[in-house]
């Protein structure tokens, strides 16, 4: 099964932390929208995909890179996000890929993360690391 784990992160690192921890539990890469050169030249099975909140919405980079992408090669997506105050950031990139057509898995992965104004430090901690690893095996479960 093809499985690619893709995020958005900012300085805080949060949402980067749980894309690191889905790789690792599925034995993949976690790339980086907007750092890394990320192409689809196979079909995709399950393609997780996370950002964080920026002023009420996914971040623009992630906005653009799914206005430009072709919706072809992805036959699942998974979505997981962290945020400070604003939870619907795991429905609003739901949203997002199913406007292009993207089939969504499951229910999205979202919980807190560190940011000014919150009292959210330490956050995404062990046991959301621990919870983020067991949604990954659970939605790669459902497309088996």
């Amino acid at each position: 099964m093809n499985i690619r784990v893709i995020y958005h992160s900012s300085k805080s690192g949060n949402t980067q932390k749980l894309a690191k921890a889905i790789a690792e539990e599925l034995g993949v890469r976690a790339e980086r929208v907007g750092k890394d050169s990320i192409v689809f030249a196979q079909p995709v099975d399950l393609l997780f995909v996370g950002d964080g909140i920026y002023w009420a919405k996914p971040h623009r980079i992630t906005r653009r890179f799914f206005e430009e992408l072709d919706p072809a090669p992805i036959k699942n997506a998974a979505v997981f996000a962290t945020y400070g105050n604003q939870f619907k950031i795991g429905d609003d990139l739901k949203k997002l890929l199913q406007g292009k057509g993207i089939n969504v898995v499951g229910e999205p992965f979202t919980c807190k993360g560190a940011s000014v104004g919150t009292k959210n430090q330490g956050r995404p901690d062990e046991t959301d690391l621990q919870n983020v690893r067991a949604f990954a095996q659970q939605m790669a479960a459902l497309v088996k």
